[in-house]
């Protein structure tokens, strides 16, 4: 019985104190800025962990296809390439000049190589690129359509360009060419949405691997 009337009497304490407290104007501005404090410090890590750390990017347009298809989301890590640079055959969000959108790509030429294509063949010095490592489905829409000089790849510079060859803008444009290390935001890993199609970008297989592209009736260069 003591120790009932004890808890009683301690809870009533309580409540009476919440009671003070809330017409304490002092004492309610004080909580509202704890609030707002861990407000701000939540909302800063969550930019710091976008800007620098990953980010979901959605796909647009359909030059990754069958790889990446338009509208999923992919995961995009950020740390790797401040530790070591792009490899061959890593799917990238990149910056080109005079871009105001981001563009994911693959990496086919890294410095100091040479890239050319023809006949319908992608070279990288004087040998045909060999993509087995990271390509898993049939050569539909890999054989390009126009040729391109050799272009040498400059130092801290990757040469990229879209799975769905005859249908990407990439560093075979003059106006682009190879994309400097500064340009290159993050390395693509994943695509996490829609929850049913999620799986790596390097050895999942994709809704409509080995399905032939069918362009839009008027297609936009620069997707």
């Amino acid at each position: 019985m003591q120790q009932r009337a004890s808890g009683r009497l301690r809870g009533a304490m309580v409540a009476a104190g919440e009671e003070l407290h809330k017409r304490d104007e002092a004492f309610k501005r004080a909580s509202n800025l704890d609030f707002l404090m861990w407000l701000a410090v939540f909302v800063a890590l969550a930019l710091a962990i976008r800007l620098f750390i990953f980010e979901p990017v959605q796909v647009v347009g359909d030059s990754m296809y069958p790889s990446l298809l338009d509208g999923e989301r992919m995961f995009v890590e950020k740390v790797s390439y401040l530790i070591e640079p792009p490899e061959r055959g890593d799917v990238i969000i990149c910056r080109y000049p005079a871009y105001a959108e981001n563009c994911v790509k693959r990496v086919i030429g890294l410095p100091g190589e040479t890239v050319s294509v023809s006949g319908g063949i992608v070279y990288v010095n004087g040998e045909p690129l060999e993509e087995s490592a990271y390509w898993q489905g049939d050569s539909f829409g890999r054989d390009i359509r126009v040729d391109m000089e050799p272009v040498t790849v400059p130092e801290k510079s990757v040469f990229v360009m879209g799975d769905n060859r005859n249908f990407s803008t990439d560093s075979r444009e003059a106006s682009i060419g190879p994309i400097p290390y500064a340009q290159v935001i993050g390395k693509v890993h994943s695509v996490i949405f829609p929850l049913g199609e999620v799986r790596s970008v390097y050895t999942g297989v994709s809704p409509m691997a080995g399905v032939p592209y069918e362009p839009p009736a008027l297609f936009y260069w620069g997707q």
